[in-house]
């Protein structure tokens, strides 16, 4: 098991470009408090470095709406979103658009 967390889920684990892909955190959602630790050994003397952070849960229960529901680059659109529950706490919003040509 660890050999395929290695070989595909952790990039550089030798080098200081160290990766973990998100693959990591999507396979494993129940896991929310992560450690990296790193161990620099030198000749004399060996040294180490933690990273700890914890994964911000998803809002809950809530829905949106956009009206309307199609237009052009030159539509207004309005993004309704309520009753949203966010045991973290909101710090920013985004919103995320895909645009679609039909030439």
């Amino acid at each position: 098991m660890i050999s395929y967390y290695q070989q595909i889920i952790f990039l550089g684990t030798n080098t200081s470009n160290f990766t973990a892909k998100d693959e990591l955190f999507i396979n494993n959602p129940t896991i929310i408090y992560w450690r990296f630790e790193v161990v620099y050994s030198f000749s004399s003397e060996s040294s180490s470095s933690a990273l700890n952070f914890n994964i911000n849960q998803p809002p809950q229960n809530g829905s949106c709406s956009i009206s309307p529901t199609n237009g052009t680059t030159s539509t207004l659109f309005t993004i309704s979103c309520l009753n949203w529950i966010d045991t973290d706490g909101i710090k920013d919003y985004l919103f995320y658009g895909m645009f679609y040509s039909i030439f």
